[in-house]
């Protein structure tokens, strides 16, 4: 089994180095980050100027680096240095990742889901931790590590189910964690954003974003998480299309609509485009 551990809090991050030792003797692999932290980019991809790539040695491990995103970081593994994973491994980020709000915005689940729309399946490991320093504790390095172990090994002999593209768990540090495991959907929303308004020095207004925490459902991630202390595991699908009932309905009640837009799009071609000899 080939495998490459990735993440968006860059090379320096011991979440990244937690993710590979539990990992490590499972199967072959490859270590590759960001120079810098880019949490919250989501699914940014460099497009307006060229990468670096190189590879260096850090906390015992050879790592490949590059100055862009984290999804940049995954196409070079594959397309450049040419590894060809069999499962893609995200994590272990600094924060968890609770709720669709959350899971669009993270560059640690949104790399998961770029591996998934190339036919590799992904799993995406979040703590609720603040601070690099408190990935050194040991209970959390234990639960951490039975958990990915764990979850690795399934896959690797059963795969995934039918319909799964992503994994995303979670996992609440140690004086939160209450010892229990919960499979469970992501709450929609995880707060609502607020501003803070002030002056700068140069006394020019400024909007300081925090967010106002969400009541989530009780069969959700975040009730799961916060409410129960239990490590969760979200299945994620990538495809983000309707059921062809549902396109159907849409097509029949917008039926009127697009007769509408049909007839005055005709007037517009007659009138713009030149009529043929």
């Amino acid at each position: 089994m080939r495998l490459i551990v990735t993440n968006d809090d860059g090379y320096l991050s011991p979440g990244l180095y937690m993710l590979y030792e539990a990992v490590k003797g499972l199967g072959e692999t490859f270590i590759i980050s960001t120079q810098f932290p880019r949490s919250a980019t989501g699914r940014e991809i460099t497009f307006s100027r060229p990468l670096r790539l190189f590879r260096t040695r850090y906390m015992g491990c050879n790592v490949y680096v590059t100055d862009g995103t984290p999804i940049d970081a995954l196409h070079l593994a594959m397309e450049v240095l040419g590894i060809a994973p069999d499962l893609v491994l995200s994590g272990v980020n600094v924060g968890e990742n609770l709720s669709l709000q959350h899971i669009f915005y993270s560059g640690t689940i949104a790399v998961a889901i770029e591996s998934a729309l190339m036919g590799v399946p992904a799993v995406a490991f979040s703590v609720d931790v603040v601070e690099f320093s408190e990935f050194n504790s040991e209970l959390l390095r234990g639960v951490t590590r039975v958990v990915v172990k764990s979850l690795i090994e399934f896959v690797k002999v059963r795969g995934f189910p039918r319909g799964v593209d992503v994994l995303s768990v979670n996992i609440p540090r140690p004086p939160r964690f209450k010892g229990c495991v919960e499979v469970v959907k992501a709450a929609r929303v995880r707060w609502k954003a607020s501003y803070r308004e002030g002056r700068d020095p140069r006394g020019r207004r400024y909007y300081w974003l925090y967010g106002i925490p969400a009541r989530a459902e009780e069969d959700t991630d975040v009730a799961a998480f916060e409410s129960r202390g239990c490590i969760t595991i979200t299945p994620l699908s990538i495809d983000l299309n309707l059921g062809t009932r549902s396109i159907s309905e849409l097509e029949a009640a917008l039926g009127g609509v697009l007769s509408g837009i049909k007839t005055e799009l005709k007037g517009l071609l007659r009138r713009e485009l030149p009529a043929k000899p």
